[in-house]
This record gives C-alpha cells, structure tokens and sequence, in this order.
C-alpha cells in the first residue's frame, strides 16, 4: 500500500472514529447538550483536531445522520424487492421502516430529532452542509419510493383511489416524528397497557395500512 492510500484510510479511519464517538454521546442526549470538547474527549483527539474533520458541530450531527439515513434507505430497497403487487412492496416498505426504528433507535430519533429541537441549530451552518444535503435527499428518496408504491397499488386496484399518495406518505413521517419524540407520558400509558415498543411499531403500521385499504379488502 502506497504512503497515499494509507494516509487515506487513516483519515477515513479517524473520521469514522469521530462519527461512532458522537452518535454515542447524542443517542439519548439534545444537540445543545453535547460540546466538540466532549466529542473531542470521547474519541481523545484534540478539539482542533475535530474542526480539521468536520467544519462545525452541524456537519458532524449530519455526518451521523447521514450514515443512518443511508442504512434506511439500502434496507427499504432490499425489502420491496420481496413483493410483486403495489399494495404487497407497500406492506414490505413499512416492515422495512419498522425493522430500521427499531433495530437502529438512536439513528431513528437522530433523523427526526432536528424537526423537534431546529431551533438548537445554527440554521446557515445547518443548510449549508453537504451531508444536510445529502440527508435531504436521501429522505426524499425514500418519501418517493413509498408514494410510487401507494399509487401502484391505487393502479393495482387494492388502496382506495381516493387517497393521494404524496398526502399518506407525508402522513406517515409525521407518525414516525411524533413516535420519535413521543413524550415520556404516552410511554408510560402504553406500558401501563401492556404495550412495548415493538407492538406499539407495528400496531401503527398495521393501522396506517387499513386506512388505505378499500372497503372490500
């Protein structure tokens, strides 16, 4: 291995190192309640250090997202392949969402965290990131996969045709952004019902499927 690509790896090596550090430390924490400085300390490298990686706590946050967003993505594709109708790659698509949150909690509340806590950000330094960007598109991406299966199944003749599919699905995220950020009341009544996380997943998917169903289903 030449000098260069080693130097290379090192540098993806370290800035991977960087990105597990602070998915760490904001798993169950705000934004605005972890510093560089502690980042910095997790990972032991100098705070300087960080800023040569990622040019604000904003980029890094999004580094973090980022790499979520991209698991999400590659395990909704593999999921729909599963299907052959419209309605059936739809079921797959919210298993597919359902497997993500739960396997992968802390990219989970992560992704939908900035909708809740955006007025902790610096919002130029936010937009102006790349990997804000590419988390962007990324979202958009799956948002599209799931309204072209919504509007398969409206041709297939198995959702009700009165359903817009950009409508349901921005529904959808909604759903997922209140689940993210449910309160620790509504936790407590649905344990005090019996309900873990993992029922309450899929009883609201389950839910969401039937209020697209026609009638006849």
């Amino acid at each position: 291995m030449s000098l260069a690509k080693w130097k290379e790896r090192e540098r993806e090596q370290r800035r991977n190192d960087i990105i597990d550090a602070a998915r760490k430390l904001l798993a169950d924490r705000d934004f605005n309640e972890v510093s560089m400085n502690e980042i910095a300390r997790e990972v032991g490298l100098g705070k300087g250090t960080l800023y040569l990686y990622f040019k604000n706590k904003e980029s890094l946050y999004f580094a973090i997202v980022l790499r979520g967003i991209r698991i999400w993505v590659a395990m909704i594709k593999e999921e729909v392949k599963k299907g052959n109708s419209g309605f059936e790659k739809f079921e797959l698509y919210i298993n597919a969402n359902r497997e993500f949150s739960n396997k992968y909690p802390d990219y989970f509340r992560l992704l939908y965290s900035p909708t809740a806590i955006k007025k902790q950000f610096d919002m130029d330094k936010m937009t102006g990131s790349e990997e804000f960007q590419e988390v962007r598109k990324s979202f958009k991406e799956i948002m599209f996969i799931g309204i072209d299966l919504i509007q398969k199944g409206i041709d297939d003749g198995d959702i009700r045709p009165g359903v817009d599919p950009t409508e349901a699905i921005i529904l959808l995220s909604l759903i997922y952004n209140g689940k993210a950020n449910m309160g620790d009341w509504a936790k407590e009544l649905l344990e005090s019902k019996g309900i873990d996380e993992q029922r309450f997943s899929m009883d609201m998917g389950d839910l969401f499927i039937h209020m697209l169903l026609k009638d006849s289903k």
